[in-house]
């Protein structure tokens, strides 16, 4: 009885085994929306809410390891916009969605670990958030903001109503956006505070 002849492809033939083949980029989206939105709702429960998250991606400097260094953050700023205001359906940067996992499994580590948590200043947890993981230092946002009020021809009330938006353009300053961009940013608040006054 003559035996089975075993083709030699499939035993001694030297062929590699086929490699597992790519995620779909559909599947690959969805899961990570999955995931981003899994970290939100733990950041909601752990008193670090949407507005929080909104306001630390406002002011990221440094992307977390795994993201090189010369990433564009603003794609990572503009998707978790997408997701914070429903709009999933708009998210297609793939590789901004992953950088925003990353950083908000960073926030969500952070948190789990106790951070900010201690804070006893009325100060927005982004703020906290993005001292401890940005290296953002109070004192340096703080500086800023005071000198550029107190040179402003304005009262104190006027000062301590546009001091808000005055630290969120120091914020932006410590970041790398240079002082004529600042000083242009301060320029559009005094014009906004005069107009809305007169």
């Amino acid at each position: 009885m003559a035996r089975a002849r075993i083709p030699r492809t499939a035993i001694g033939s030297g062929a590699l085994p086929s490699s597992k083949p790519a995620k779909d980029p559909a599947e690959v989206r969805t899961d990570l929306i999955k995931g981003c939105r899994t970290i939100l709702m733990e950041l909601q429960g752990l008193d670090f809410p949407r507005s929080d998250v909104r306001g630390y991606f406002q002011f990221v400097v440094k992307p977390p390891a795994g993201v090189a260094k010369t990433f564009d953050l603003t794609r990572a700023r503009t998707v978790v916009e997408q997701l914070v205001s429903g709009q999933e359906e708009a998210v297609s940067d793939l590789e901004a969605l992953k950088a925003a996992q990353l950083m908000l499994s960073e926030i969500w580590r952070w948190r789990r670990r106790g951070g900010g948590m201690d804070d006893e200043t009325d100060r927005p947890n982004y703020l906290i958030a993005l001292e401890s993981l940005q290296k953002i230092e109070p004192e340096q946002i703080d500086r800023i903001t005071s000198s550029l009020l107190d040179n402003l021809p304005i009262t104190e009330a006027e000062k301590r109503e546009m001091s808000s938006s005055v630290q969120q353009a120091a914020i932006a300053g410590i970041n790398g956006a240079v002082w004529g961009s600042l000083a242009a940013s301060l320029l559009f608040l005094l014009v906004f505070n005069f107009v809305r006054s007169s």
